[in-house]
């Protein structure tokens, strides 16, 4: 069995690769079905979460079990380390069933990310989309920043509440070249030049206003929204149209949704349905399909 690190997950991936290999995932008859997470108690009234999400081929469609595989990303999360998941994919053979592949889960997840949202926004942003807006930060921002430029032009980047070490990051990052990273501290001025905009999660500056119940996007523009639990205006909510990864469990079944990324990369329902229309994408709980896909392009290269 290979035991594939960080870095070779890196060595091998590519941000037009990862989008391609996920476009065809959902265009796919792979079987990624829903288990229910376990609860871990721990001390103090405290508990974590032990998650499975397991994906596998359609071996009796495709009338062969000599191709394939089985797989299944692990993840744990402990409240004695908020917000820092612990992550592994397995990966079995088709015919055999053996393991053989342990891949770095918290890497693979990272290129996951970026490449759902990318995926989104090649279907949901305007064609002309060249001014981005990102509001807070993310560790994930250079790998999603670089994701968004493979489907299209950004010339002009706005930052509002980066912090010091992610600019930094993002100076050096070779797919921005050319591209003019500013930062702001009035995101309601900012928002009106906007194209797209990135909800990237919790500003690094306690001194400074998120204003998200404030958002007011203009006309055309796509909202991508890293963070599910973002607490977004409810009249933005129930204006734009509301896009997700997998409808089959949606972050939250009390909203419309148009479709999601199945439904896009098949063509079963359009996406924009207009110049002036505003967009707005949420990612769902279930990444077993894409996780999959990306786990079994990373075994057959390295």
């Amino acid at each position: 069995m290979r035991i594939i690190s960080s870095d070779e997950v890196d060595a091998c991936l590519e941000d037009r690769a990862v989008l391609e290999t996920l476009r065809k995932a959902f265009r796919s008859s792979l079987i990624a079905p829903a288990v229910p997470d376990c609860r871990i108690e721990r001390l103090n009234g405290l508990s974590g979460n032990f998650s499975f999400q397991p994906a596998w081929s359609d071996f009796a469609g495709q009338r062969d079990v000599g191709r394939g595989y089985v797989g299944c990303s692990l993840v744990l999360d402990l409240p004695e380390a908020p917000g820092r998941s612990s992550s592994l994919y397995i990966l079995f053979s088709g015919s055999g069933g053996q393991p053989i592949a342990m891949i770095d889960g918290m890497r693979l997840t990272i290129w996951r990310r970026a490449g759902l949202h990318a995926l989104a926004a090649a279907y949901l942003s305007r064609e002309d989309t060249s001014r981005l807006l990102v509001i807070g930060e993310t560790p994930q921002l250079p790998r999603l920043l670089s994701a968004y430029l493979t489907v299209r032009r950004i010339n002009s980047i706005l930052l509002a509440g980066a912090g010091r070490d992610t600019l930094k990051k993002l100076s050096g990052l070779p797919a921005l070249s050319g591209v003019h990273i500013g930062v702001t501290e009035n995101i309601q001025e900012a928002q009106d030049g906007a194209d797209m905009i990135c909800i990237a999660g919790p500003e690094s500056n306690p001194g400074q206003v998120h204003a998200l119940d404030r958002l007011d996007p203009p006309a055309g523009c796509h909202i991508d929204v890293l963070d599910r639990n973002a607490n977004l205006p409810g009249e933005l909510l129930q204006e734009a149209r509301l896009f997700s990864s997998d409808l089959s469990d949606p972050p939250d079944p009390d909203l419309e949704w148009a479709a999601d990324l199945k439904d896009l990369t098949q063509g079963n329902k359009a996406g924009r349905r207009y110049y002036g229309q505003r967009t707005l994408y949420l990612p769902g709980r279930r990444s077993g399909l894409a996780d999959h896909a990306l786990a079994a392009h990373v075994f057959l290269r390295t």
